[in-house]
């Protein structure tokens, strides 16, 4: 089992022109993020996903290959990490408990 990652709880994102700015109340900053960022923060305002949910689901919305999202996804989701905007899903973490 992969596990699922989910936005951060009152977490904004919204448009600024070209750009989105994302609030994270779990580190107190807003980040700049481009359009693949912020799609993959909206898929996640669903709910918990796994990796290869999220670039399915993303390759269905935009028409593309799941496979080639891949490594655009793996490319921004340090970032995701590192700002506070995304986290492991609390029922990932306790099934691993």
């Amino acid at each position: 089992m992969q596990p699922s990652f989910e936005r951060c709880a009152g977490l904004l994102l919204a448009p600024i022109g070209e750009i989105w700015a994302a609030f994270s109340p779990l580190s107190g900053e807003t980040v700049l993020l481009n359009d693949e960022s912020a799609a993959i923060l909206e898929v996640l305002a669903d709910g918990p996903l796994d990796l290869r949910s999220i670039c399915e689901t993303l390759a269905n919305d935009a028409g593309l290959n799941a496979a080639a999202l891949y490594g655009p996804v793996q490319d921004s989701w340090q970032l995701l990490m590192d700002a506070g905007l995304v986290q492991a899903s609390m029922a990932t973490a306790s099934h691993f408990a």
